[in-house]
């Protein structure tokens, strides 16, 4: 995927995670958190969180978008999410957002 391709993927996809904060009614304290999944680990928070919203990509251009909504500057607290983009792999193929106080159940 070009670099343009990318941006335009991650701007449709920031567009649906706007859009959800207002359909689910997230509060101000409300973020979205990214992960880089596999199929199985986005099943996974799938059943524990509503809504998860997510964008497929191939696995080399994964880092790229990932890198576009998980700022390397972000602190100590982050180094999971840092250390995620560097842990690219073929099966991870999937950029995945939740929020961690909207549980499914």
């Amino acid at each position: 995927m070009t670099a343009r391709e990318i941006a335009q993927q991650a701007k449709l996809f920031q567009f649906e995670l706007n859009s959800a904060k207002y359909e689910y009614s997230f509060s101000s304290t409300d973020s979205w958190i990214f992960h880089q999944s596999t199929a199985s680990e986005k099943l996974a928070l799938e059943q524990k969180f509503y809504p998860v919203l997510f964008v497929k990509c191939e696995y080399e251009d994964l880092a790229s978008l990932a890198g576009i909504f998980i700022p390397a500057e972000e602190g100590a607290g982050k180094e999971q999410n840092k250390s995620q983009l560097l842990a690219n792999s073929k099966d991870r193929i999937y950029l995945v957002a939740h929020c961690d106080t909207k549980l499914k159940y």
